[in-house]
């Protein structure tokens, strides 16, 4: 099937209204096996890119969402896209992402994308474990496992080992890269030093910003304990490497409107819990990051209220998380990342109490917080909690080829390119901790300044990237947690980049099985040709300087 015209695009997106099923086709009960030529694991954005795209070329593809929604990010508060550059977008990514959706759209509008190509969907299963006959995935086994009613992924699943998948193709788009990890490919996770990939940019980095707040219970006295929400942790010296991971949090969607779904209070709500901001506030400290937006300057589309934590653009002590909180979130099991997604609604909920009761909450702030509340118009079958976590980053694949600084910087050109990236250094705090009797933020900042001026700091993404050794794998292509240092996923970690990784994966996925060939052997000028009729850009535009 050749791709859609825009006018065509917009036409079937304007007739979409069944909603995405919100129980999986393929039930516990039902423990056959199922096979399809091309499988693919998470149905976000990249995920739907992937399928569809290996559907036009012909492919019977499933697609394994672990939750019950579909679009990932897109779906789940990620409205407003960043794209970077825009002349560096291409394929499906630029006609499917549109400024101005709402959530609901966008899952109505993968589901619709996905029916009208042919593609299966199995919703409330993840993936358990992987069968290999050498380099070859010759299954997946999957756990049924729905989230709870708020979209929390559940500890235990429900059913072990319910469905047993067959493929022969396989392309993880999951933001922890869990398939990756259970096929024995080589990954990392947390931040190379400096000296790993030559990269002045990587490993421990300055503190984002120091707080005059003492961070012992008993102030002065470190042998009493940290304050509830500190971590303790020493960082190592400026550029060594370390296993955190930059802030989590979700986009959440805050109305004034009085059919709102009220933010109650968590059933343990411990005040002391908030003793870090009750000390900031009585000191009237600003607690703006250094070179961040400021505490309430952001506008929810929403409802336009301002609000503590509105969106996710807080780089600061009160924030919509606790940096650090979700350091064992990539390489975890689901009993420890359920605790830390529950952990991420918990602290909002606290928070906004806190807020609303507490003697010392800025007067501006408790307003806000006693009229705040989650627009129903959105995730209405959460209670208003986002379904999915803003993870932007966990695990990378180390390939044959890893991007690094280097790519951003302009300093190479990489004859096999399946893609353009372009956004900066987009990273965010990994810690918040006590340093000199005071309380710090690990890392953490945004720059434009390290991308090269020929290119407007476009950068070519290749396909060496998004498949593993062949020795280790031979049918998997992995588009999101692909071969990148930490800094380089700094900037490749947005979803119009990782669409456009998928989709070459699944057109790439396609020509392996025709050919009977190992990923890596795909025959790349006829990729390359077939990238081109679907819109994609591969090179980098350059300007005169």
């Amino acid at each position: 099937m050749p791709p859609l015209s825009r006018r065509s695009f917009l036409t079937q997106l304007a007739r979409a209204a069944v909603a995405v099923p919100v129980t999986s086709a393929l039930r516990a009960a039902d423990p056959r096996s199922r096979t399809a030529d091309v499988c693919v694991y998470a149905g976000n954005a990249a995920g739907l890119a992937a399928a569809v795209a290996a559907a036009r070329e012909g492919c019977r593809v499933l697609v394994i969402e672990p939750s019950r929604w579909l679009g990932g990010m897109t779906g789940g508060g990620l409205v407003h896209i960043d794209w970077g550059r825009s002349e560096a977008a291409g394929g499906s990514a630029k006609k499917i992402l549109k400024d101005g959706l709402t959530d609901p759209q966008y899952r109505r509008m993968f589901a619709d994308l996905a029916k009208l190509h042919g593609v299966e969907i199995l919703y409330e299963h993840r993936v358990a474990s992987v069968t290999k006959t050498g380099a070859t995935i010759t299954s997946v086994v999957l756990d049924y496992a729905p989230p709870d009613r708020f979209g929390c992924p559940i500890a235990q699943p429900k059913t072990v080992s319910a469905v047993r998948i067959n493929a022969r193709m396989f392309i993880d788009c999951s933001y922890e890269g869990d398939l990756m990890a259970k096929s024995g490919v080589t990954y990392f996770f947390g931040r190379e030093s400096r000296d790993h990939y030559g990269e002045n940019l990587a490993g421990v980095r300055p503190p984002l910003v120091v707080y005059d707040i003492d961070p012992y219970v008993k102030p002065g006295d470190p042998r009493g304990g940290l304050l509830p929400l500190l971590q303790d942790h020493t960082p190592g010296p400026i550029g060594s490497a370390d296993k955190l991971t930059m802030g989590y949090g979700f986009r959440w969607k805050f109305t004034l409107d009085k059919n709102q779904i009220p933010i109650e209070p968590p059933d343990d709500y411990d005040p002391f819990a908030f003793e870090i901001y009750r000390r900031a506030f009585t000191k009237k400290l600003n607690l703006n990051g250094r070179r961040m937006r400021k505490l309430g300057e952001y506008e929810v589309a929403t409802g336009g209220i301002h609000y503590p934590g509105a969106g996710n653009l807080s780089r600061s002590l009160i924030a919509p998380t606790v940096f650090g909180c979700n350091a064992a979130y990539p390489d975890g099991d689901w009993p420890e990342r359920a605790r830390i997604w529950k952990f991420h609604q918990d602290f909002l909920r606290g928070i906004t109490h806190f807020l609303r009761i507490d003697p010392s909450a800025p007067e501006k702030l408790k307003e806000r917080a006693l009229i705040a509340g989650f627009d129903p118009g959105q995730f209405d079958d959460t209670a208003g909690w986002p379904h999915q976590l803003y993870i932007r980053e966990a695990r990378r694949m180390v390939s044959s080829y890893v991007v690094t600084q280097q790519d951003m910087e302009g300093k190479t050109d990489p004859g096999d390119s399946v893609g353009l990236a372009s956004y900066g250094v987009d990273d965010w705090p990994y810690a918040m901790h006590a340093l000199d009797g005071k309380v710090a933020l690990q890392g953490g900042e945004y720059s434009m300044l390290y991308l090269d001026e020929k290119y407007r700091g476009i950068y070519k993404i290749p396909y060496r990237s998004i498949t593993p050794h062949e020795r280790e794998c031979c049918n998997l292509f992995v588009p999101v947690c692909c071969s990148a240092s930490h800094i380089a996923m700094t900037s490749i970690r947005m979803e119009p980049v990782w669409m456009t990784l998928a989709e070459a994966s699944g057109i790439a996925a396609s020509m392996a099985i025709k050919s009977d060939v190992a990923v890596q052997r795909v025959d790349y000028p006829a990729l390359k040709s077939k990238l081109l009729a679907a819109g994609a850009k591969l090179e980098r535009p350059a300007v005169a300087l």
